[in-house]
């Protein structure tokens, strides 16, 4: 029988799902990650691979005092908090990504850097999370990443998540968030090149700049950037 004191939290995108069970002090009591078929491109083949699998794990249906489902999105948007309204949330969001009609806009506040964070939970995602935990609630990637960068000590601070089709990086100095943004990369070649892009445009100095990986990441990936950068690291959410 679950503690309903304990959290769940999912993260999920195109490649896969991954879960973990914290007790109140934060110790990982369970955890496990499912790969999908390297196929799945569209929001109906995840919905009905995502409707197979997460029914096919009981532990997952269980009681929690909180449910968080990360999403690996690259579909959202900082904006000013002077300068945010709630009933524009879609419009804001539609001008710079394409937003489906089910998809589910939601917003965020970062006090810290004074704005919001506006970003689409896609359908097929949150109808399916919806059947096991009514309750949970969704964030994308990039919030969870744009949090571990304020919890660095380091003055220029990268922190990086490769999903199957995009890289998802921000960047910060000191307390002062300087970039948050998605590049379209489906391999690491292209992913490279954006964190070099996003390492000039910040004006980073590579050899006094430790990246802050977000996941996993194939040893040879963190060879090759070892070679630039003063440390490659790995962490969690």
């Amino acid at each position: 029988m679950a503690n309903i004191a304990n959290r769940l939290t999912i993260q999920i995108d195109l490649s896969g799902f991954s879960f973990k069970i914290t007790d109140p002090s934060g110790e990982t009591l369970n955890s496990g990650r499912k790969s999908f078929p390297s196929g799945v491109s569209s929001a109906s083949e995840l919905e009905d691979i995502l409707k197979k699998e997460l029914s096919s794990m009981s532990v997952l249906s269980k009681k929690y005092s909180q449910t968080d489902v990360v999403v690996e999105t690259p579909t959202f948007t900082l904006v000013p908090a002077s300068l945010y309204d709630k009933e524009s949330e879609k419009q804001i969001l539609s001008q710079i990504h394409k937003v489906e009609d089910m998809d589910e806009v939601m917003s965020i506040d970062l006090p810290e850097h004074e704005a919001k964070l506006i970003y689409a939970i896609p359908n097929s995602i949150s109808s399916r999370i919806f059947k096991i935990q009514k309750k949970a609630k969704y964030t994308p990637i990039i919030y969870q990443m744009i949090k571990k960068v304020s919890e660095q000590k380091e003055n220029n601070k990268v922190c990086i998540h490769f999903s199957k089709n995009h890289i998802h990086i921000v960047a910060s100095e000191r307390d002062r968030l300087l970039l948050a943004n998605s590049f379209q990369a489906s391999d690491f070649i292209t992913a490279q090149y954006y964190i070099f892009f996003v390492i000039k445009e910040v004006m980073f100095n590579p050899e006094f700049t430790t990246l802050q990986i977000v996941g996993e990441i194939d040893k040879n990936q963190k060879k090759s950037l070892s070679k630039y950068f003063k440390g490659v690291n790995t962490i969690s959410i």
